[in-house]
């Protein structure tokens, strides 16, 4: 039995955008997937060629696997009838749902994605959504995105004697992270944030306390320094995550989240995200429904209970740098 993934031209980059995809295409080859770069199918004759390819490569008994969204649509109606024409599953694997992200008709979404016989949703909140919105097929939860690593040491260290020290990757424009900017993140004395990341807006950062440590390579993280806690949050507000970001890690697993996890960190997570079930579930950190809530948790960590949070990491930071989750995933969605 072969296995197809379709992939896109996927171009060097060394910000975190494109890490996701590239883990996904790096994995399933190592787990013995046959990759196949799209083409644009810009004319008949390179709709013509692919068959072809596809044709050549694809047997009875194989399954094809193309990662959603997709860019050009029009590849999924193609491989869609393909998948029918040779009798073969077609599977999708969930990066982002952006109907769910920006709060808009989910129609567009659901019409793309009911061309698949199956799906890998993120976790257990957009598996709802996507059933609640009328995909009836199979869904598989991945539970926690992959994030491939070397074997470097963790950053998290032990409890400090007096702050601890967050940690927080991603987009840290006004936009999306605003509370960053908030001076009133200088009034907690518990713990100092350390944000690494594109599109800082330095001149609203002001007395926030806040401090930038720049940017790294997402395939060799290279930190300024050690670190207690990786911290999942977004929007506008340090009271609660708002807006469409803060909407939605009501549904989607952060890749920062894989990230944290990857390097040993344990995690601070608003209550109602999603991946609030998996960090108290498997203890690996806490919820909190503010960073007044944060800052008063954090001045009751014994040292006992910091290292078992560590530990608990531990246990899925090796899981995540050689891709088990994804690998159980498609191994999930083939079974009968």
């Amino acid at each position: 039995m072969s296995k197809i993934l379709l992939t896109n031209d996927i171009k060097e980059d060394k910000t975190s955008g494109l890490k996701a995809r590239v883990d996904v295409l790096n994995i399933l080859k190592s787990d013995g997937y046959t990759l196949l770069q799209f083409p644009r199918l810009s004319s008949l004759k390179v709709m013509r060629d692919f068959w072809k390819v596809l044709s050549d490569t694809v047997k009875k008994g194989d399954h094809i696997v193309v990662e959603y969204p997709c860019w050009l649509r029009r590849r999924l109606l193609f491989v869609k009838a393909f998948t029918l024409v040779k009798k073969i599953p077609f599977y999708g694997i969930v990066h982002d749902i952006n109907t769910i992200r920006f709060q808009t008709s989910p129609k567009r979404d659901i019409i793309a994605l009911k061309l698949f016989d199956a799906v890998v949703s993120h976790n257990y909140a957009m598996t709802s959504w996507l059933k609640t919105n009328g995909y009836q097929k199979k869904i598989v939860n991945l539970d926690l995105f992959d994030y491939c690593l070397g074997s470097e040491n963790p950053y998290a260290g032990g409890k400090p004697e007096k702050t601890y020290k967050l940690f927080y990757a991603g987009n840290l424009s006004y936009a999306k992270a605003a509370y960053i900017y908030n001076p009133r993140m200088a009034e907690y004395k518990n713990f100092s944030l350390d944000v690494y990341g594109q599109y800082l807006e330095q001149e609203k950062l002001g007395n926030s306390g806040v401090v930038y440590k720049g940017t790294f390579n997402p395939d060799t993280p290279v930190l300024n320094s050690t670190y207690q806690f990786g911290l999942v949050w977004e929007g506008t507000s340090i009271d609660t995550c708002d807006g469409d970001y803060g909407h939605y890690i009501r549904f989607n697993n952060p890749h920062k989240f894989s990230l944290y996890i990857s390097l040993g960190l344990p995690v601070i997570t608003w209550k109602d995200a999603a991946v609030a079930r998996f960090v108290t579930e498997h203890n690996i950190g806490f919820v909190a429904e503010s960073f007044e809530q944060i800052n008063n948790i954090l001045s009751g960590i014994t040292p006992a209970q910091y290292r078992e949070y560590a530990d608990n990491v531990l246990k899925f930071s090796q899981e995540v740098r050689i891709g088990n989750f994804l690998k159980r995933a498609m191994r999930n969605i083939i079974k009968p």
